[in-house]
């Protein structure tokens, strides 16, 4: 996991790397991470890896989400 921080918040945002296989694992629900039902969301991939946001990491809306949001929608990675 590689940790991501704007200025304006006080957490981390986790971006989470995974090898294509076990991204494929985890999408069939072969195993799970956290204890939510929400999915978490593919931001990027290569050949070899496939870079995802934790499920919940926005959920409460915490102040700076709208900027990590504009970051992570461009292209970081």
């Amino acid at each position: 996991m590689v940790s991501v921080r704007s200025p304006l918040r006080t957490k981390d945002v986790p971006i989470m790397v995974f090898m294509l296989t076990q991204w494929e694992k985890l999408q069939k629900e072969e195993f799970h991470i956290g204890v939510t039902l929400v999915g978490s969301r593919e931001l990027r991939r290569n050949s070899m890896y496939v870079f995802a946001l934790f499920a919940r990491y926005n959920y409460a809306f915490p102040v700076g989400f709208e900027e990590v949001e504009q970051i992570l929608s461009g292209n970081l990675l």
